[in-house]
């Protein structure tokens, strides 16, 4: 009967452990499909929104490590308490030159109309005349897919509330 006791006393603190954990745990992401246009040179865009306040179109870079933001669009979002600098890399453009860009985080990055991404780093281009979204984003979406005909993009998401 002790034995039955012992078995049962860690039973319960196995349980309570389990119970502990699925609570401090966040939720799971929900697999979403998020619609892509394309432009006319066959490159995909998808529609973002940056902090709840401004939108973005983003063309989607498998090339690029980062998610990308043009001068003009930092502008609307360097104000907000959710934006903060992280520090400067030196990023090798297109054409082969090294450039000194600065790297914030920005809070709160929307895909779609409920794919939340948080946290977000994201390299400010001065020269830059587009928004990308790179690799670093896409991380926190996989497992992802992305399909051509229609063209969408289905990943894991936080929701939006």
């Amino acid at each position: 009967m002790a034995h039955h006791n012992f078995l049962f006393g860690s039973i319960s603190k196995i349980t309570f452990f389990a119970l502990a954990l699925a609570m401090a745990t966040p939720a799971v992401a929900e697999e979403m499909s998020l619609p892509l246009h394309t432009a006319g040179s066959g490159t995909l865009y998808l529609d973002g929104m940056l902090i709840g306040k401004v939108n973005t179109e983003m063309l989607l870079d498998t090339g690029s490590g980062y998610v990308s933001l043009s001068r003009e669009t930092f502008n609307q979002v360097k104000s907000d308490t959710g934006t903060k600098f992280l520090r400067e890399i030196r990023a090798v453009m297109a054409n082969g030159k090294t450039m000194a860009v600065p790297v914030y985080e920005i809070a709160q990055l929307s895909l779609g109309a409920h794919c939340m991404l948080y946290d977000v780093e994201v390299a400010v281009m001065p020269n830059g005349s587009r928004d990308i979204l790179g690799l670093n984003a896409l991380r926190q979406l996989q497992p992802l897919t992305i399909q051509l005909d229609p063209p969408q993009l289905t990943a894991n998401c936080s929701r939006a509330s």
